[in-house]
């Protein structure tokens, strides 16, 4: 039997050292591997100076070999065991509150040496003081209220929004009318302008249609991509090119096309087409 394996079997006969639920459950019927020789060590040297002190297991790789404990003490955790790698080795850590706030660059001690790691939790591992009690309680506290003000927050505006797009369909649907009829009620002043605001967002929103069947059509290849170049038209339709002049232009097209030299760039015209710019239009060559 190794050195490890013994001093593992005397670890696990103390009865402060324990697994915790979830490892136990992990395990079903296998058995708990062997930590490694300075974790024992450690664990072993605390367990037996301090008897109500509990060692939990919380934590192992392959071969279910134990590498985190909680050191737990009157219910309270005071600190826990575990290993990093630093600098090339695996190395024995030691972690709590009151060991990260000592530190800049790490929230845990690192060692590779057991009997500093011992010193370490002889010296850092106590239930909290009066004051670092008070501080924990504070920052949970603080910790709690953000939380909760962030989430009733965040299901406040879904529900609010949800019921404003419930009014917003009624309002723009079947009780349109009583809208309409509380716009007529306003003040002049007031009413005026609303009237005229809704005419702008009906004219949008036809403008907006337009757009978008014309914006679809074309990409469906229903419209004509026509370029003028120097008195000649190249007519593209799909992947079929023709040039024609104002003479053998196709009449339906020449009409839309006139339609659009009337009409600023970048202007839609509903079952017409759109002029692009002085020398490219797009004209519809099916109906709906």
């Amino acid at each position: 039997m190794s050195e490890s394996q013994a001093v593992s079997m005397n670890l696990f006969s103390l009865s402060n050292v324990e697994l915790h639920p979830d490892v136990s459950k992990k395990l079903g019927q296998e058995t708990i591997g062997d930590p490694p020789n300075d974790m024992c060590r450690l664990v072993m040297n605390l367990a037996m100076a301090n008897p109500l002190w509990r060692f939990v297991v919380t934590d192992t790789l392959s071969g279910h070999k134990p590498v985190a404990f909680s050191v737990i003490d009157g219910g309270e955790t005071i600190g826990k065991i575990g290993r990093q790698y630093y600098r090339g080795d695996y190395k024995l850590s030691l972690s709590n509150d009151r060991i990260s706030n000592a530190r800049e660059r790490t929230e845990s001690y690192r060692t590779g040496d057991v009997d500093k790691a011992v010193l370490m939790a002889k010296k850092m591992f106590f239930r909290l003081k009066p004051n670092e009690r008070i501080d924990k309680a504070y920052d949970k506290a603080k910790q709690v209220m953000q939380n909760q003000q962030y989430d009733k927050q965040r299901e406040f505006r879904h529900s609010e929004r949800e019921t404003q797009d419930s009014a917003l369909n009624f309002i723009m649907g079947s009780g349109f009318h009583f809208f309409l009829a509380h716009v007529n009620g306003l003040p002049e002043a007031e009413k005026k302008p609303m009237l005229k605001k809704m005419e702008q967002t009906k004219k949008f929103k036809d403008d907006m249609l337009t757009i978008e069947s014309i914006r679809d059509r074309f990409g469906d290849n229903k419209a004509a991509l026509i370029i003028k170049d120097e008195g000649k038209y190249m007519v593209k339709i799909g992947q079929d090119v023709q040039i024609y002049d104002d003479n053998t232009l196709p009449v339906e097209m020449r009409g839309k096309l006139g339609m659009l030299k009337l009409v600023e760039a970048e202007h839609f015209v509903s079952s017409v087409g759109c002029r692009i710019n002085d020398e490219i239009f797009v004209v519809l060559t099916e109906e709906n």
